[in-house]
């Protein structure tokens, strides 16, 4: 043992941190445990390999903070080195309980709201410290006793852990021979790179997030998954600037409901067009990423770049006045699946507590016996797709893990090809009815795809439309390939962009025709009468999960944000948010609201009939709207 590999002052900073992480890894086991036990009962249901397994899936997220714990020590053992007072163990014995105080009083909160609220603690819950009164009134029914005994345990747990694996760790002093210092500055670049590794997950391009831990269909086995103290953090971060309070407040309270209420008001005579030849048909929803109505020829759009979608549209129905609620695709699947509508400055998508209120369209097919299946090529983690997925009631989430490296082409995963492909491969005989939701990527930058160009040139634009073309060729391999299928015969295809584009023609950002989206039905189960039609009146990504249910005939009251777009007697408009701002479109007016400048970006006069009102109309919907998000 005498050589210097094993010298103890050359393993020491590694070893030590090594051992630290252990300590938290410990402490956030222990935490974990205590609320799975806490509420062992809500568990029945899930049955313990799910409990166990939330032991498993939540280690990535109890790394991550145990990474941003550790740096701070980094930095105090790094000064040590420059120092012949030895403060570093007692700084950081003060430092580790301060955090462990920290983290308990947070796991005891966490215990204490569960039950009542069914959420993990977070912004709401820590800001109505702000209002004692309130607060107290919430905490009456909790057994604060047994929380506080509970939270002591920890604490006495915590302690003996902590002596066990640091306190009698020995941190070398005095002057150290050449080559320990060689050791000693090695060790001293490899920790920084393993605290950071484990604080964004790995080397993967999208740093961890709470979806990580999110892997079942039980949200109590999610909750119990994900770290307390990490979800906190990220909940106050991203609602620090938007908290509880409605920073879009324009009219009373009731002027604005009932402006709101008007635009989704139930019809007198129910004269919505069905256009399936029957009421259960397989659903293939494709979710296409950027697909901007500039590159569909039937919308305005340049020729030649989607030339299967065009005999799509020659088919099938072509819903011609649709716009995407945001620009992102994380804004798009919630609009979508959720018939909920972007929000500025924030989204719902980053607050699982919220998502778990929301209807998906997905679960109302759920309830009727339809087998549900989630296909992305890419990381799930992107968006917080496991999350919404799970929560959304998908039976079967396929993602990146699910492909071989053959067909991986680009930072975003599998191809469009290669994901249409495998749906195809694994749905040789499905259960039906079933929905499948399928989420391209190929049409995401940097736009490389496995494919010879076909529109010449360099320019962002053409890259662009050439893997938009690829995203075109693969459908139309796909469909050839579906059409083989039994179950082709009773499926709708339903085909639609996340978001719109700014390519090809650089528009602007709040611009309207950056949001011009296609909408297709597809499929033999539409009546022939109804085929090759073009369908005009605004619409958004909102309204489709409502008019797919009235052509169900399940009723559709949970998604109050949609109108059916097959009922000439609705109101038709859109909106779409941006920054911060939205902008209300009707056929006749066009009007875009910038709430920082509290001005119209457009029109830049009022030349067009009934500003005021269509402006307070934007402001109460947007008010609501903000409302709604609040209180999810």
């Amino acid at each position: 043992m005498g050589s210097p590999l094993f010298n103890w002052r050359k393993t020491a900073p590694l070893l030590f941190f090594l051992r630290y992480y252990l300590f938290w890894v410990l402490v956030f086991f222990l935490q974990r445990l205590v609320f799975v036990l806490y509420y062992y009962s809500q568990f029945r249901e899930a049955g313990p390999e799910k409990m166990l397994q939330a032991f498993v899936y939540g280690l990535r997220l109890d790394l991550s903070m145990t990474g941003y714990f550790a740096a701070i020590p980094l930095l105090l053992f790094i000064a040590q080195q420059f120092t012949k007072t030895l403060f570093f163990k007692k700084a950081l014995k003060i430092y580790t309980w301060l955090l462990l105080l920290t983290t308990t009083l947070i796991s005891g909160g966490d215990l204490g709201i569960y039950e009542n609220w069914g959420v993990k603690l977070n912004y709401r819950a820590v800001s109505m410290l702000a209002h004692p009164a309130e607060a107290f009134e919430t905490s009456k029914s909790a057994p604060l006793l047994v929380l506080l005994l509970i939270m002591l345990a920890q604490l006495v747990a915590a302690g003996i852990i902590y002596r066990l694996l640091v306190n009698k760790m020995k941190i070398p002093a005095g002057k150290l021979l050449s080559h320990e210092k060689i050791a000693y500055s090695v060790q001293l670049l490899l920790i920084p790179v393993f605290i950071f590794l484990s604080i964004r997950g790995g080397w993967q391009q999208i740093p961890v997030n709470e979806s990580v831990a999110y892997f079942s269909a039980y949200p109590v086995a999610n909750h119990a998954a994900v770290n307390t103290p990490w979800h906190l953090s990220s909940s106050v971060l991203k609602n620090r600037h938007s908290g509880q309070k409605n920073i879009y407040t324009y009219l009373p309270a009731g002027e604005a409901a009932e402006r709101v209420g008007h635009l989704y008001q139930k019809y007198s005579d129910d004269s919505t067009r069905f256009i399936l030849t029957q009421q259960r048909p397989n659903i293939v929803f494709i979710q296409l990423e950027s697909f901007t109505a500039g590159v569909i020829q039937e919308l305005g759009g340049d020729s030649g770049v989607a030339p299967n979608m065009s005999k799509l549209i020659g088919e099938g129905i072509l819903f011609t006045d649709i716009y995407a609620s945001g620009v992102r695709t994380d804004q798009g699947i919630i609009a979508l699946l959720g018939g909920f509508p972007a929000q500025p400055q924030t989204n719902i998508v980053n607050q699982p507590e919220k998502l778990e209120q929301m209807p998906f369209l997905s679960l109302m097919l759920k309830k009727e016996n339809y087998y549900n299946a989630f296909y992305y090529g890419g990381e799930l983690s992107f968006g917080r797709f496991n999350a919404i997925a799970h929560r959304a009631g998908f039976d079967q989430i396929v993602g990146l893990e699910d492909f071989s490296d053959a067909g991986l082409f680009n930072k975003w995963g599998a191809d469009d090809k290669s994901l249409l492909d495998k749906y195809v491969a694994e749905m040789q005989h499905p259960a039906q009815p079933f929905f499948s939701y399928i989420i391209t990527s190929s049409s995401h930058e940097p736009f490389t795809v496995p494919m010879p160009t076909v529109f010449a040139g360099d320019s962002h634009n053409e890259q662009f439309k050439n893997a938009c073309y690829f995203t075109d060729h693969s459908l139309g391999v796909f469909f050839e390939a579906a059409k083989k299928m039994d179950w082709y015969k009773n499926t709708l295809f339903v085909l639609v962009a996340d978001h719109g584009h700014h390519l090809p023609g650089d528009r602007k950002f709040n611009e309207p025709a950056r949001y011009h989206i296609p909408l297709i039905f597809f499929g033999e189960v539409l009546k022939e009468a109804y085929r090759g039609q073009k369908i005009a009146g605004m619409g958004s990504q909102t309204d489709i999960a409502t008019t797919l249910l009235k052509q169900l005939q399940i009723t559709d009251t949970a998604f109050k944000w949609g109108n059916d777009l097959l009922n000439p007697s609705r109101k038709p408009f859109a909106f779409y948010t941006f920054d911060d701002g939205f902008a209300w479109l009707t056929a006749k007016d066009t009007l875009i609201f910038d709430n920082r400048a509290k001005r119209l970006l457009y029109p830049l006069e009022k030349s067009f009939g009934q500003p005021d009102s269509l402006l307070t109309t934007g402001k109460a919907y947007m008010q609501i709207l903000y409302e709604a998000f609040l209180n999810y």
